[in-house]
C-alpha cells in the first residue's frame, strides 16, 4: 500500500474508523496475544489526534495574511514618504542623479513587492539621513519626513521579522505534519496487516481493521 494514493482526508477518516473499534478485545486472538498492545493504541490515537489538529488549523495562514496586509498599508506609507525625501534629496544635491535614482518610479514599484528590497532601500535612506543631514536641512526636508521614514523602517522591520518568524514556524510544523501522517499510515498498515492474518474467520471485526482498496476510495 502506498500512502500517496490515499488523499489525507480519507486517511483521517479511516484512522477515525480505526481508532472508534481498536481495543484489545476486537484485536485479541485465540491465545491471547497481540502486538497491538496498549502501547502501540496509545501511540495510534496519540498521533490522529494530532494530524486532526493540523489538518482543521488555519491560524498559520490567516496569520500570515494578516501581516502581509500590514506591510503593504505601511509600505505604501513608505513609499509616500521615499517620494517626498527624493524631491528634497534633489534639492539639496542636484548634480547627483544616482542618490535620487534609486527612489524613482520603477524602484518605488519594484519594493511595494519585495519586503526584502524595502527595507534595504529604507536602511540605505536612515544612513543617508545620518550622513548627510545637514544639507538636508539647509535643503527645508521636513522633520516630519524624515521621523516618519526612522519610525516605518522600525515597524517595517518589526512585522516582516514577525512573519519571517511564522512562515518558519508554519513549514516546521508542516514538516512534522508530514512526519506524523507517515507515521500514522505506518501503523493504519500494522493493523491492517495484522487484522488480515488473524481475523480472517471473523468478517465483522476484520471489516473495522482493513484500508480500502484506493479505487474504491471517495
Amino acid at each position: 500500500m502506498n500512502i500517496s494514493t490515499y488523499p489525507d482526508q480519507e486517511i483521517l477518516k479511516i484512522a477515525f474508523g480505526f481508532k472508534k473499534h481498536l481495543k484489545d478485545k476486537y484485536l485479541r486472538t485465540a491465545n491471547n496475544t497481540t502486538p497491538l498492545d496498549e502501547a502501540f493504541i496509545y501511540r495510534f490515537k496519540a498521533l490522529f489526534y494530532e494530524v486532526q489538529s493540523h489538518h482543521k488549523t488555519h491560524e498559520s495562514a490567516e496569520k500570515t495574511q494578516k501581516y502581509l496586509l500590514t506591510l503593504e498599508d505601511l509600505t505604501d506609507q513608505a513609499r509616500a514618504y521615499l517620494i517626498i525625501f527624493r524631491f528634497y534629496l534633489q534639492k539639496a544635491f542636484p548634480y547627483d542623479s544616482e542618490l535620487s535614482e534609486q527612489y524613482g518610479y520603477v524602484e518605488m514599484e519594484r519594493i511595494k513587492q519585495d519586503h526584502a528590497e524595502m527595507r534595504n532601500l529604507l536602511e540605505k535612506t536612515i544612513s543617508i539621513i545620518h550622513e548627510r543631514n545637514k544639507f538636508l536641512v539647509a535643503a527645508k526636508c521636513p522633520d516630519c519626513t524624515l521621523e516618519g521614514i526612522l519610525s516605518l523602517s522600525n515597524k517595517i522591520n518589526q512585522v516582516h521579522d514577525e512573519m519571517l518568524q511564522e512562515l518558519q514556524r508554519a513549514e516546521e510544523q508542516k514538516k512534522t505534519y508530514k512526519n506524523n501522517i507517515k507515521e500514522l499510515f505506518s501503523l493504519m498498515e500494522q493493523i491492517h496487516t495484522y487484522a488480515s492474518d488473524n481475523l480472517k474467520d471473523e468478517p465483522e471485526k476484520l471489516k473495522h481493521f482493513v484500508l480500502p482498496a484506493t479505487n474504491y476510495i471517495h
